[in-house]
């Protein structure tokens, strides 16, 4: 058997009896793991009263030979991000968030850089109003746009894009040929405005304007989740709550 320290934010959990539970964490080292806190039901004992979902600890695992059911021995809280809790667009957008991240990865396939993505998400929606920025939605925008950017390029599935016409303002996308923008309209290509995909080429770039108008970042957000639903096959329920109908 072997122990393991490090630290993960929960992105799922059952009860698995009355004093524990089974969670599905993603940590910084280690990627997803599933495993089973024995007692972290009682109010006495190492998961600082219950493992909660979106919240940030270090923890202590163990994984046994042949099961990919780790056990936690430990988890001690870090961050609960509490706006989640209390705003309907900050744990709209936590969930969803959290959904991805375990749709998109495999088990004990470590991705520092989405599990750095993701927590700089939650901490920036989960504020609380501490800084004047949190409360803007159209900042709120960007963050998911560069969360949902990061998923797609750690997952392997960063779109193609490639030069739009001049003197255009509509190009075709194609999410089911890698995200390409085509020259003239296919089958499964979506009409889409020559500025959304200027602000994917910018985050492609890492060269992100923060002065676009919030509907152009709304409309990037947009794109990018109907490309993550044809690229995994499935529409979530957490991008419905969060986006609506995406056409």
């Amino acid at each position: 058997m072997t122990s393991t320290e490090d630290e993960a934010i929960c992105i799922r959990h059952w009860d698995f009896s009355e004093t524990s539970q089974t969670v599905g964490l993603f940590s910084r080292a280690h990627g997803l793991i599933r495993a089973i806190a024995k007692g972290s039901r009682r109010e006495r004992g190492g998961f600082s009263g219950g493992v909660d979902l979106l919240t940030r600890a270090t923890t202590i695992t163990v994984m046994k030979p042949g099961t990919d059911l780790a056990t936690l021995t430990d988890w001690s809280l870090l961050e609960n991000f509490p706006n989640i809790r209390t705003e309907m667009r900050a744990n709209k957008i936590a969930y969803f968030a959290a959904d991805l991240v375990g749709r998109l990865f495999e088990a004990h396939d470590p991705h520092p850089n989405m599990y750095a993505a993701f927590l700089h998400l939650l901490r920036y929606i989960g504020s609380g109003g501490e800084s004047p920025e949190a409360n803007s939605e159209a900042n709120d925008e960007l963050q998911l746009l560069d969360f949902q950017w990061v998923a797609l390029c750690e997952a392997g599935f960063q779109p193609i894009l490639g030069a739009c016409q001049t003197g255009t303002d509509v190009v075709h996308f194609d999410s089911r040929d890698g995200g390409r923008v085509v020259e003239n309209q296919t089958s499964t290509s979506w009409r889409v405005r020559v500025a959304t995909i200027t602000i994917l080429e910018e985050l492609r770039t890492g060269t992100v304007n923060t002065t676009h108008n919030e509907e152009s970042v709304i409309r990037a957000n947009r794109l990018l989740a109907a490309y993550i639903r044809d690229s995994i096959g499935e529409e979530p329920f957490t991008m419905r709550r969060l986006f609506g109908v995406l056409t």
